[in-house]
């Protein structure tokens, strides 16, 4: 594949090690994400791999799916509004930079720290950007997808994809009479390390205390707030719906609101009776009359097609009295949480719901990281 600039290829090459490099990683996060097309080729390439992905099928099944979605002309507005945007990569590269440093704060006995990006759809395929992650011989490596809320079809598979390589490459270790699954050892080498997987976070303080902060900049211009997730959460949202929840109260619950879903831009557009347009109707349409609505995308912590295209494109001529909020993944909220969360995890503390939202094929791919 190729990337959208040339200067992504240095990006792409560039330690993110903020300590002395001599002494190499103690511990690496890697930041898994699905990544997004650069033009219209590439996305045909994005949206086979990902049709791939969620179900076997022959490849022109695959193929197929992806060419009709092309024909979607919100596919075609994400690409060309893309052009004049920062790349999702180089997003996730000053991110990771900013993470590896408050690592070092929050918690410097296990460093020193590396923070790496993990793409499916990327300038260098998967599988060979896993291989350089592991040329680094760090000594631990905790894959965190970059969605806070856990979707099987998102960091589910993400997670079951890093599982089956580090499962194909190295082998369990023993410890006594009893197999470490998450403890490996390299196939024909001693290079010997332990990985370890935070698959959800919005139960964390830091994905409220992240949009609430958003939210409370606007809070005297609004009336109401409509919190969008994609469509795949609709039928279940209690997660989705608690975030909601813990996000008002730290506003102190002073303004109505309500949840409301829409199609990816990856989706086909399916009408819904619970999108967030026909919520944000229904304040309209209500006796009490309602100014400014703010739309809060409360699953995403990155800019991404739905955040800067998508969503807004479902307003149009009401965008006036619609206000969309933006991830920013510039805020030291989000950068100071996700350290906390993998200082928890480096700590011991496990989040033991995953059998709870697996599939039991995706649970025996997960077992090395829900060991």
């Amino acid at each position: 594949m190729l990337s959208r600039n040339s200067s992504f290829f240095r990006i792409a090459k560039r330690s993110h090690s903020a300590a002395d490099p001599a002494r190499g990683a103690q511990t690496e996060l890697v930041l898994l994400h699905a990544g997004q097309p650069w033009n219209e080729f590439h996305a045909r390439e994005f949206l086979k791999l990902r049709s791939g992905s969620r179900f076997r099928a022959p490849n022109f099944v695959h193929d197929t799916i992806a060419g009709s979605k092309l024909l979607n002309e919100n596919v075609r507005g994400c690409i060309t509004a893309y052009k004049d945007l920062p790349s999702l990569e180089d997003q996730v590269d000053k991110l990771a930079l900013r993470i590896e440093k408050s690592l070092e704060t929050v918690i410097p006995e296990h460093g020193p720290f590396r923070v790496s990006r993990l793409f499916q759809f990327d300038a260098v395929p998967f599988a060979q950007k896993f291989d350089e992650i592991k040329g680094h011989r760090s000594q631990k490596y905790i894959f965190l997808p970059l969605y806070p809320h856990f979707s099987s079809v998102d960091g589910g598979n993400l997670l079951v994809e890093s599982a089956k390589m580090i499962e194909n490459s190295s082998s369990s270790m023993m410890v006594g009479n009893k197999e470490v699954a998450a403890s490996r050892i390299e196939q024909n080498s001693d290079y010997s390390y332990d990985v370890g997987a935070v698959w959800r976070w919005d139960n964390h303080s830091i994905l409220a205390d992240y949009w609430a902060s958003k939210i409370s900049e606007i809070l005297p211009e609004i009336d109401a707030v409509v919190f969008a997730a994609p469509q795949k959460f609709s039928c279940h949202s209690g997660p989705v719906h608690a975030t909601c929840e813990r996000t008002m109260s730290q506003l102190g619950d002073i303004i109505p609101w309500r949840l409301g879903f829409y199609s990816s831009w990856e989706s086909f557009d399916v009408p819904s009776f619970q999108s967030v347009g026909v919520q944000v109707q229904k304040f309209r349409k209500g006796t009490a009359k309602f100014g400014k609505i703010a739309v809060v995308p409360i699953t995403d912590v990155i800019d991404t097609f739905d955040t800067f295209y998508t969503i807004p494109k479902k307003f149009g001529a009401n965008s006036e009295n619609t206000i969309v909020l933006r991830p920013d993944q510039e805020s030291e909220k989000l950068v100071h949480g996700i350290s906390e969360i993998v200082k928890n995890r480096l700590l011991g503390r496990k989040d033991r719901q995953l059998e709870a939202e697996c599939s039991q094929t995706q649970l025996d791919a997960l077992r090395i990281f829900a060991n």
